[in-house]
C-alpha cells in the first residue's frame, strides 16, 4: 500500500480513525511498531482514544506485537480479549456480542465465521492468552493462526463478511468501498 495501512486514508480520514470510531465504548489497545511516530502525528488524540502499546522490538515480527498488546491488557484483569488486526473492518456490534456470549469457560477461543472461514475479531479467554505471551515470537509457530488451529475454539456463525475481509491493496480497499 506504500504506507502503514492503519493510516491509508479511508473516506478522508486514516483508517485506524474509522476503526476507533466502530469500536467506540470498548477498551481500546493499539501496538505501535517502527510507524509509532507517523500514527502520532497523524492522530494527535490517539493516546486519549486507545491504550498506545510500543513494541520495542517490532524486529522479532507480528506475533510480538500481538504479544505485546496481550501482555499490557491483560495484565490489569483476568478477562478474554478481542484481537482485531488493524487491516481487518471492525465487524458489526451483533458479531462481537455472539462472541462473548459464545465463549464458554472450557473455550480459549470464540471465532467468527463467514461463509465456512474463520475471521476477525477473535475472543482469547485468558489461560490462552497467557500459552500465546509464553510462546517464542521467532518460532515458525508463531503465529495466532497456527496457535488458534490447536485451541478449544467456538466457531461462531455470523453473516457479516467483515469477518473475512483482509485489506492488503488497493482493490481490497476498492471492495470495502463497495460493500462486497
Amino acid at each position: 500500500m506504500g504506507e502503514p495501512k492503519g493510516l491509508v486514508l479511508f473516506e478522508g480520514r486514516p483508517w485506524i480513525e474509522t476503526q476507533l470510531a466502530a469500536l467506540d465504548g470498548r477498551r481500546v489497545a493499539v501496538v505501535l511498531g517502527h510507524d509509532g511516530p507517523r500514527y502520532l502525528e497523524a492522530i494527535p488524540d490517539l493516546a486519549r482514544r486507545a491504550e498506545v502499546v510500543v513494541n520495542p522490538d517490532p524486529d522479532r515480527g507480528p506475533f510480538s506485537s500481538l504479544q505485546v498488546g496481550l501482555a499490557a491488557v491483560s495484565a490489569s484483569a483476568a478477562v478474554p480479549v478481542f484481537v482485531l488486526p488493524v487491516d481487518v473492518p471492525a465487524a458489526s456490534a451483533g458479531v462481537w456480542q455472539a462472541l462473548e456470549e459464545a465463549l464458554g469457560p472450557d473455550d480459549d477461543a470464540a471465532i467468527p465465521v463467514f461463509e465456512g472461514r474463520g475471521g476477525h475479531p477473535v475472543l482469547l479467554a485468558p489461560p490462552f492468552i497467557a500459552r500465546l505471551c509464553g510462546q517464542d515470537p521467532a518460532s515458525p509457530e508463531a503465529r495466532l493462526d497456527v496457535a488458534l488451529r490447536s485451541a478449544n475454539a467456538r466457531l461462531v456463525p455470523t453473516g457479516d463478511p467483515r469477518v473475512r475481509m483482509n485489506l492488503n491493496a488497493p482493490e481490497d480497499w476498492g471492495k470495502l468501498v463497495m460493500g462486497t
